[in-house]
């Protein structure tokens, strides 16, 4: 019988301590329940038939020897190298990797717009290492400087807080306040961001003091169980100051000095998902976000993965 191996990752969403937590400090992240699930089936062929597709339909092409990694064919060369990449470093790590049958046809399918970002090239990253059968963590820093908080998502069902402690990860359960289960909202702002060029303009230009890793690691905590829409603003608000003096950038508030409250960034800063906090009505926020443009507007419920 033909063996069909299926796996599934959950995205994610930095809620605080973006860019910190590369070097120490405490993140609170939101596993969501946007995903990818891939399909492997094996098949008679040299090769693996790669294809992956959103809610937008196929994007991505391409079919590798199996033996030799190889590049057969793509469209789309630049995501083919680097598609090659990850299995080559799976293959490092597990020598056996792909040996079991002579090809593969791989699927991987988002149930969302890729462009929307939430952790698309770690939700593979995690796909291909319970493929490969390696831990996810040590594939991971063959490939990437970040700090894996999304890694730790990719296989969690609830909220939960990261910090990389003498380089190794520390993940704990973390349970939301009323004001943020009650009195945020998530929507993308229309520019996916690079992270990995973001992580590492980070780690190679950046100022930071001791100070500043206590104080949002404190922060990540603070935030987490805020009861009241009042406290999380204010909290909101120092988490972003603190990011605007580092990264040298404009909070994110004051592209949307209108809005009843105010807005936080999530991840890479400049684009991606924002997370924008109100006392006011559900209605009235939501109408708000929408007279702006924002189609998809999600309060933090509607992101949650149900059990």
């Amino acid at each position: 019988m033909t063996e069909v191996i299926e796996l599934h990752a959950s995205g994610k969403l930095l809620i605080t301590g973006e860019y910190l937590v590369l070097v120490g400090a405490r993140a609170l992240a939101l596993p969501v329940r946007f995903g990818q699930r891939m399909t492997i089936q094996q098949t008679g062929e040299q090769l693996i038939e790669w294809e992956s597709d959103d809610s937008n339909g196929v994007w991505f092409n391409a079919a590798f020897d199996t033996e030799t990694l190889k590049i057969h064919a793509s469209g789309r060369m630049a995501v083919a190298g680097e598609l090659k990449k990850l299995l080559s470093a799976a293959k490092r790590l597990n020598p056996g990797f792909l040996s079991v049958s002579p090809g593969w046809k791989v699927t991987v399918s988002a149930n969302y717009p890729l462009a929307w970002g939430l952790g698309s090239s770690s939700t593979l990253c995690y796909l291909v290492a319970g493929w490969a059968r390696v831990n996810v963590f040590e594939l991971f820093r063959l490939v990437s400087r970040g700090s894996a908080y999304d890694i730790a998502c990719a296989g969690s069902k609830s909220l939960l807080f990261y910090q990389l402690v003498k380089s190794r990860p520390e993940i704990t359960a973390a349970e939301p306040g009323m004001a943020l289960r009650n009195n945020t909202y998530f929507t993308y702002l229309g520019k996916k961001q690079q992270s990995s060029k973001e992580v590492d303009s980070f780690l190679d230009n950046s100022d930071f003091s001791d100070i500043d890793i206590l104080s949002v690691s404190q922060l990540s905590t603070d935030i987490c169980k805020a009861d009241s829409p009042a406290e999380l603003i204010s909290l909101v608000n120092e988490h972003e100051y603190i990011l605007s003096t580092i990264l040298k950038r404009e909070p994110l508030a004051r592209r949307f000095q209108s809005f009843p409250g105010t807005v936080k960034s999530l991840g890479a800063w400049g684009g991606d998902f924002a997370m924008f906090v109100s006392a006011s009505e559900p209605e009235v926020v939501v109408n708000h976000l929408h007279g702006l443009g924002f189609v998809n507007v999600f309060p933090y419920t509607d992101l949650e993965i149900k059990s």
